[in-house]
């Protein structure tokens, strides 16, 4: 019976420690040195405020780039697996996509753009159009 409760207090445990690591893979602010732009998510509490963009509310979270104001959404997001899927919206509301992202062994995230618009920034008077799949990295893992 001794042998019972431990193994059921054993699973129990590694059940917490499962879910802990699955609630705070998405949650945090992950970056892209090459591309200078950032994605700041909450998934588990979808409380994140873009900058400059209060009148759309608590977010899932948004992608910004160090060269500009230009923002891009997080409207939803569905965690399926280790999968988390976005919807994405433009600060103009006029452009959207999907995307998802996973995680890696090494703590950073891989984005890859399903479909709909190009993930873009104006910079310096031009549009640079981000690739539709890449590497995020938290800054403290950055290299």
């Amino acid at each position: 019976m001794k042998k019972l409760a431990l193994l059921y207090i054993c699973m129990v445990h590694a059940a917490c420690m499962m879910a802990q690591t699955a609630d705070s893979t998405y949650i945090g602010t992950f970056s892209n040195e090459e591309h200078k732009i950032y994605l700041k998510i909450d998934l588990t509490h979808k409380d994140i405020t873009a900058p400059g963009q209060d009148v759309l509310g608590k977010l899932d979270g948004f992608i910004g780039s160090t060269q500009c104001n230009h923002v891009w959404a997080v409207v939803s997001s569905t965690i399926r697996g280790n999968t988390a899927t976005l919807d994405i919206v433009n600060n103009y509301g006029s452009e959207d996509f999907q995307a998802t992202l996973t995680p890696n062994k090494d703590g950073s995230l891989t984005f890859k753009h399903l479909g709909g618009s190009t993930l873009k920034f104006p910079v310096r008077g031009k549009w640079q159009k981000i690739p539709s799949k890449f590497i995020l990295k938290q800054p403290d893992k950055l290299q």
